[in-house]
């Protein structure tokens, strides 16, 4: 089971980091993917779109799909 969203705003590795700290908070997480130039976050062993939209928004960034 996984959540994928595509953010907006991630431009560089620091930026990464930022959203997988966040992400890496919900429970359930044990793995976190992320691809910077697609803006395409994976967060797997959870499947709630919620907690993951929120955690992108914590961190500062926005969640377009």
């Amino acid at each position: 089971m996984s959540t994928t969203v595509t953010v907006t705003g991630m431009t560089c590795g620091c930026c990464a980091d930022k959203v997988r700290a966040e992400v890496g908070r919900v429970a359930g997480v044990t793995e976190i993917e992320i691809d910077v130039p697609s803006g395409v976050v994976t967060a797997r062993g959870v499947e709630n779109r919620a907690a993951v939209t929120g955690a992108v928004i914590a961190a500062g960034y926005e969640v377009t799909a």
